[in-house]
């Protein structure tokens, strides 16, 4: 099967069973955005939040920060040079997701504080990325085999603390890097999931739970984000092997970059008999630590 060259993504939200016990909406949230460039490879914006449980309005500020920092990121992609990809723009980025909450709590006559919510957010295009980070969850990137956290998950001084978009201090919290290299592979995950996907002891990525995600990811034929795979990337973040696991909202945005030719024979598709067929189905259990 002959498969276009281009970006696949795919990205859910689900609510952890402690929120749907206590009738309690998902407070994650998490966007994608393929910009078109006028003399390049399209670039693909991401980002992912998680609302403040003690905030509540946590579901819409996370709803807010990750839409405003596609919609800021996409319009200084317009005009953005080499030279630009710089701290400066991270902190610019922040600067606008907080002026959007603000005037959000203004309209519905409430504190800032009951919008916070975390953010991870990365602009990737075909030879650099840059990242970006306040409070827990994680970035990770990969080449189709290896997978390293971009920046470790922060917490505060007590457990299940961490820090938020909203928070006065929050721009010397701001987490940042520029990788001046193609990324292949790359995920945004909440906090919910980081029992599953991050080994806490040496800190690092647990591959496994990316590796048949990815492989599936790759199968798909066009660019895009199939209406199919969103669906069964739900049924599987919702699956009981991982809900045993955390309680937590789950929030997954997983994006591939396929560099054509590529052609995937039965030989290829049996290569690997440990995660064929796994990923992205609800009945896999070769993904936890």
């Amino acid at each position: 099967m002959k498969i276009i060259g281009g970006w696949r993504y795919v990205y859910a939200s689900v609510p952890g069973v402690a929120h749907r016990a206590s009738g309690t909406e998902c407070q994650d949230a998490g966007a994608v955005q393929r910009v078109p460039m006028a003399d390049a490879d399209p670039v693909l914006v991401l980002a992912a939040a998680d609302g403040a449980g003690s905030a509540t309005e946590a579901r819409i500020g996370a709803e807010l920060a990750c839409q405003t920092f596609l919609a800021e990121g996409t319009a200084w992609l317009s005009t953005a040079t080499a030279e630009d990809w710089t701290r400066a723009v991270a902190e610019r980025l922040l600067q606008c997701i907080q002026t959007a909450l603000i005037q959000r709590a203004a309209e519905e006559n409430q504190p800032v504080r009951e919008f916070a919510c975390t953010l991870l957010g990365a602009v990737v295009a075909s030879d650099r990325a840059l990242f970006l980070q306040i409070g827990d969850g994680a970035i990770v990137i990969g080449n189709g085999d290896d997978y390293r956290p971009v920046f470790w998950p922060q917490t505060g001084e007590y457990a299940n603390e961490t820090w938020f978009v909203t928070d006065p201090n929050a721009a010397t919290r701001l987490e940042f890097a520029i990788l001046a290299e193609p990324v292949a592979e790359i995920a945004l995950l909440t906090d919910g999931l980081q029992p599953l996907a991050l080994h806490y002891q040496n800190r690092q990525a647990h591959a496994p739970f990316f590796r048949p995600l990815f492989q599936r990811l790759r199968t798909v034929p066009e660019p895009g984000c199939p209406a199919d795979l969103i669906s069964a990337l739900e049924r599987f973040l919702d699956a009981p092997h991982l809900n045993q696991r955390t309680h937590d909202d789950k929030t997954l945005i997983l994006a591939s970059r396929v560099i054509p030719p590529i052609t995937l024979t039965d030989a290829d598709s049996d290569s690997d008999p440990d995660v064929s067929g796994c990923a992205l189905r609800e009945d896999c259990r070769d993904d936890t630590v």
